[in-house]
C-alpha cells in the first residue's frame, strides 16, 4: 500500500501540471514503481486467500459481491463529490450525468479511479477459485499459464468491468496463492542486487505491446510511457510480466527487511488498513492532487522525495483516523448488499445450510490476511 500511495503522490510532480513542469527524477521513480505495484497488489491478495480453493461457491461469490458493492458505493460518493465540485464551478450537469451513467454501466472510468482494483479483484477471485476448485493442480497451473499467454490479446479487448486487467490479475493472484507459505523466505540481502535489475527492466519497456524496440508514448506523458494496468496499457507484454515478477520479489525482500525494524509495526498497521486507505487515496487523487499541482516546484532537490513519502503517509493516516467510522459504515453497507444479493443464489440441496453472519458483522467473510 505504501508503494501505491507514494506512486500516486509522485504524479503531482510531473503528470499534467498546469505549468508543464516535469521532474525527471519523480517520473523515473514512478515508471519503476508502476511496473510492478499493481501485480504486487494481486500477488499479496492471492497470498491472503491461500485457502480459497477449499471454500464454497456461496462464500467466494459473497466476497466478490462485497468488493463490487464497495466499489460502486465509493463510485457513487465520488460522483456526488464531483457534482458538488461542478456545481460550485458552474459546469454543465448533463456531462456529469452522462459520465456517471456510462461509467456505472460499463464498470470502468470510476469517479475515484482506484476502485478499479476492487472490481477487477472481484472477478479475478472467481476465476482463480473456479480454476483451482474444479481442476487438479497441474491442470490448474496449466490454465493459469494459458491465461498469461492469452494476455497477448489484451490490446484488442474492451475494458468493460476492467476485463483487460483480469489476465495479469489472475496470474499474479494465483502465484500469490501458490507461494503464500514461502513469502517468509524472501532474503533482505537480495534487495540490493534486485533493485538495479528491476529498474533496468522497467525503463527498458518503451510502451509498445508487441515491439520491444520501438517507442509508443502515451498521450498524457508526451514522449514517455509507463505501465498503467488499470487502462490495460502495459507496454511490451512479455517484458511486463518479467519486470513485475522481479519487482514483486524485490518488494517482498524489502518488506522482509523492514518487518523487524522500528517502522515495522507502523507498516503492518498500514497493511491491515489497505482497504480503507485505498478508498481514501481515490478521493485524494481526484480532488486534492489537482490542487497541489498548482504549487510551483522551483528547484527541487532529492530531499523532496522522503518528505513527500512522509507527507502522504501522514495525510492518509490522519484521514483514516478521522474517517474510520464512516468507512466502517460504508463497508457494512456493502456487506448488507452482498448479503441480499447472495440470498438470491440457490443453496445446495445436500448437507446442513451454512450459517450466514448477520448483515454488517462480517465484511463478506474477508479474513484478516485477505484484508
Amino acid at each position: 500500500m505504501v508503494i501505491v500511495l507514494y506512486g500516486h503522490a509522485l504524479e503531482v510532480l510531473f503528470l499534467e501540471r498546469p505549468d508543464a513542469t516535469v521532474l525527471a527524477a519523480a517520473f523515473l521513480q514512478y515508471k519503476v514503481l508502476a511496473a510492478f505495484a499493481m501485480p504486487l497488489f494481486f500477488l499479496v491478495s492471492g497470498a491472503g486467500a491461500a485457502k480459497l480453493a477449499g471454500k464454497g461457491w456461496r462464500n467466494v461469490l459473497k466476497t466478490s459481491l462485497f468488493l463490487l458493492a464497495l466499489a460502486y458505493c465509493v463510485h457513487a460518493l465520488g460522483l456526488l463529490a464531483l457534482a458538488v465540485q461542478q456545481g460550485l464551478s458552474g459546469g454543465p450537469a448533463v456531462d456529469l450525468l452522462r459520465y456517471g451513467v456510462e461509467s456505472t454501466l460499463k464498470g470502468r472510468d470510476f469517479s475515484t479511479v482506484v476502485v478499479w482494483f476492487l472490481v477487477s479483484l472481484a472477478f479475478v477471485r472467481l476465476i482463480v477459485f473456479a480454476i483451482f476448485h474444479l481442476a487438479p493442480p497441474r491442470l490448474a497451473w496449466a490454465i493459469v499459464a494459458a491465461i498469461g499467454l492469452a494476455s497477448l490479446a489484451v490490446p484488442y479487448l474492451p475494458q468493460a468491468f476492467m476485463l483487460r486487467t483480469w489476465f495479469a490479475g489472475t496470474v499474479f493472484f494465483a502465484l500469490g496463492m501458490g507461494l503464500a507459505g514461502r513469502f517468509g523466505q524472501a532474503s533482505p540481502w537480495l534487495a540490493p542486487a534486485l533493485t538495479p535489475v528491476v529498474a533496468w527492466l522497467a525503463l527498458a519497456n518503451r510502451g509498445c505491446d508487441y515491439d520491444p524496440l520501438s517507442a509508443c508514448p502515451q498521450v498524457q506523458l508526451g514522449a514517455e510511457s509507463v505501465v498503467w494496468l488499470h487502462a490495460g496499457e502495459v507496454g511490451f507484454i512479455p517484458l511486463f510480466y518479467i519486470t513485475a515478477m522481479f519487482g514483486c520479489a524485490l518488494a517482498l525482500c524489502v518488506a522482509r527487511a523492514l518487518a523487524g525494524s522500528v517502522v515495522g509495526p507502523a507498516l503492518a498497521r498500514i497493511g491491515r488498513k489497505t482497504l480503507e486507505l485505498l478508498v481514501i487515496n481515490g478521493f485524494v487523487l481526484v480532488f486534492l492532487q489537482p490542487q497541489l499541482k498548482q504549487i510551483p516546484l522551483g528547484q527541487a532537490g532529492f530531499w523532496l522525495y522522503p518528505l513527500l513519502l512522509a507527507g502522504v503517509l501522514a495525510l492518509h493516516l490522519m484521514l483514516l483516523r478521522l474517517l474510520q467510522s464512516p468507512l466502517s459504515g460504508l463497508q457494512r453497507l456493502a456487506s448488507r448488499v452482498a448479503d441480499r444479493a447472495i440470498g438470491l443464489w440457490p443453496k445446495a440441496q445436500h448437507g446442513p445450510a451454512a450459517k450466514t453472519p448477520p448483515s454488517g458483522k462480517a465484511v463478506a467473510e474477508l479474513s484478516p490476511a485477505e484484508r
